[in-house]
């Protein structure tokens, strides 16, 4: 098992605008928006320090079965679970209105792109412990159902990041993620 915590991300200022216009169902966001977003993106930018943990099994060794669409060949597959904790909540507590009168949806917006920025932080680690000799490539992320959380933290110790799971099987804080990559070997060239 390995646990990263207190790593750094970047909160994409245009990114969250085009969620909120999302959300809202708008075209274009008036300028009050606009300046909420920037000064929410500005404070959360330097509050939010994700933590994951993760690990590496072996097709033999993982016997975590999902119904979830896998690769048709893999050798490994490397679970995670990240967070990024309560500290926009908390922040919002502190001062409303830095968030403005859209709050629920600037929130939500800066959430959906910090797990973002964090799995793709989380895809260059494990990525990165890919060896020549492995000769493999990773999937895409795929997300865990809620229903297998119970069973997925039979392998990843959740307390090590500050999470539980509640009776409803959902994770506390309600700002994670879990999903997994698996490792797929690429397909040896002919040498001629």
């Amino acid at each position: 098992m390995r646990k990263i915590k207190n790593f750094k991300i970047t909160i994409r200022t245009r990114e969250v605008s085009r969620i909120v216009k999302k959300l809202l169902n708008v075209e274009d966001l008036d300028i009050e928006i606009e300046e909420a977003i920037q000064k929410s993106c500005f404070i959360c930018d330097k509050i939010i320090r994700p933590a994951v943990v993760y690990d590496t099994f072996s097709k033999e060794s993982m016997t975590f079965d999902i119904d979830i669409e896998a690769p048709e060949k893999w050798i490994a597959v490397s679970p995670y679970i990240l967070t990024i904790g309560n500290v926009l909540q908390e922040q919002y507590e502190k001062n409303k209105s830095i968030f403005g009168d859209y709050a629920v949806q600037i929130i939500s917006a800066i959430s959906a792109d910090a797990l973002e920025q964090s799995k793709n932080f989380v895809q260059k680690i494990i990525n990165s412990e890919i060896t020549k000799e492995d000769n493999c490539d990773l999937s895409r992320s795929i997300e865990i159902p809620q229903q297998y959380n119970q069973r997925i933290v039979e392998y990843l110790p959740i307390e090590k990041i500050n999470l539980s799971l509640s009776e409803e099987n959902k994770f506390v804080p309600v700002n994670t993620s879990a999903g997994l990559y698996y490792w797929i070997p690429l397909k040896k060239r002919n040498r001629r």
